[in-house]
């Protein structure tokens, strides 16, 4: 939480952590303790997402553990330093330090030798779980992919917030253009960007920016981003970022001075597969058919031994409170790395409120790079993209 929780949020976690609580029971347990790390991490944590929706509270760079039982929620903060944060924003909460080291007594204590289900237990550091075992703690059963499709479909609250981060973005998107005519290097142009979506209310900011004459990957860090744009570069922007702790997520590109045939090629590609995937992204259809008509027509439009030699990413994932949300990243391979497994199957239908990034992407070596990513927003019908920033390649002078 950026503020305090208004009465109207505050029922909306209290709901939610009722449905938890209910799951618990249906598991044979009588309470949940949820572990998280706070925001600091970024796209780096799956348990911040469970956390912050279960309770809207924020660690940062601290380790959070929330305990739900029949007579309420506690929040147990693993650094002094929290507290105050944690009793001024969350009073809704009852909040108290603990070090993460002795968790486990303070479990006990309050639970009395009762069945405890956890959620994103999978996180705990391994010394954290050694002193709750030695606390005489036993975790109960996991209700991760149970708690997880509590968070499928967005409800009202989730979606304002989601809508305020992608105008965020679009902000971003638009801001480009002058940053790029200074003629600073990418890294302090991704500095000025960021700390913008700070100012505007952005609770965590992070973007990629590749400016180079054959686009290769997504460069996010300042030993990576020292380039200067020169006429004839490609430049490719991602947006990542929070509000609330509700991501929003895009990516635009284009080049500085005309772009050039090869190009255009390249993004003619990313443009097809985009348009593919969001016409698969309508209620009641399989929820892995985005990334199977999206990789249809690439391999329609690039022979399969010039696709060997393709640099790509993930065409997409969900989004929530986790920038690769549970049950609805996985269907989606991650192709940069050469070892990850297949595309996951999955049983689930599409249906209104479920929340995705699709963002198909390739990388050629020593030619160039294309990459476009929206919001979309699954409604009854059909997909609905929360950007409204142009889609179509720029030319910047």
């Amino acid at each position: 939480m950026t503020g305090g929780a208004t009465g109207d949020i505050a029922e909306v976690f209290a709901k939610r952590r009722q449905a938890l609580l209910c799951l618990a029971r249906d598991h044979g347990a009588d309470s949940v303790a949820v572990f998280g790390f706070g925001s600091a991490l970024g796209a780096g944590s799956a348990s911040h997402g469970a956390l912050r929706f279960f309770s809207g509270w924020d660690g940062h760079e601290s380790l959070s553990l929330l305990l739900v039982t029949e007579e309420g929620a506690r929040l147990i903060v693993g650094s002094p330093f929290m507290l105050p944060l944690a009793r001024e924003l969350g009073p809704h909460l009852a909040a108290e330090y603990r070090p993460p080291l002795a968790w486990g007594k303070a479990l006990v204590a309050r639970t009395n030798g009762t069945c405890v289900a956890t959620v994103g237990f999978g996180e705990l550091p391994r010394q954290v779980d050694s002193a709750l075992a030695a606390d005489g703690f036993t975790a109960g059963p996991s209700l991760d992919d149970a708690a997880a499709r509590l968070r499928l479909l967005k409800d009202s609250a989730a979606l304002r917030r989601h809508r305020d981060a992608a105008a965020l973005c679009d902000l971003l998107f638009g801001r480009l253009g002058a940053e790029l005519a200074r003629r600073r290097p990418a890294w302090e142009i991704q500095l000025d960007l960021e700390t913008e979506a700070r100012r505007q209310g952005a609770d965590y900011s992070r973007t990629w920016l590749t400016i180079a004459p054959a686009a290769d990957y997504p460069r996010y860090w300042p030993a990576e981003a020292r380039r200067v744009p020169e006429y004839g570069d490609q430049v490719l922007l991602g947006v990542a970022l929070t509000v609330d702790g509700h991501w929003g997520h895009g990516i635009r590109m284009g080049s500085i001075g005309p772009q050039k045939p090869a190009h255009r090629a390249l993004a003619g590609h990313v443009e097809a597969m985009l348009g593919a995937g969001l016409a698969a992204l309508r209620p009641g259809l399989p929820l892995a058919g985005a990334e199977a008509a999206m990789e249809a027509v690439l391999a329609e439009r690039v022979d399969a031994r010039d696709r060997q030699n393709l640099r790509r990413f993930r065409n997409g994932h969900g989004l929530g409170f986790s920038y690769e949300e549970p049950l609805t990243t996985a269907v989606f391979r991650q192709h940069f790395d050469p070892g990850a497994p297949p595309a996951a199957a999955s049983d689930l239908a599409l249906a209104p409120g479920m929340l995705f990034e699709l963002h198909p992407n390739l990388f050629v070596p020593d030619l160039g790079g294309a990459a476009l990513g929206e919001m979309v927003l699954v409604t009854p019908d059909g997909p609905e993209c929360l950007l409204r920033h142009p889609r179509a390649c720029q030319s910047w002078d």
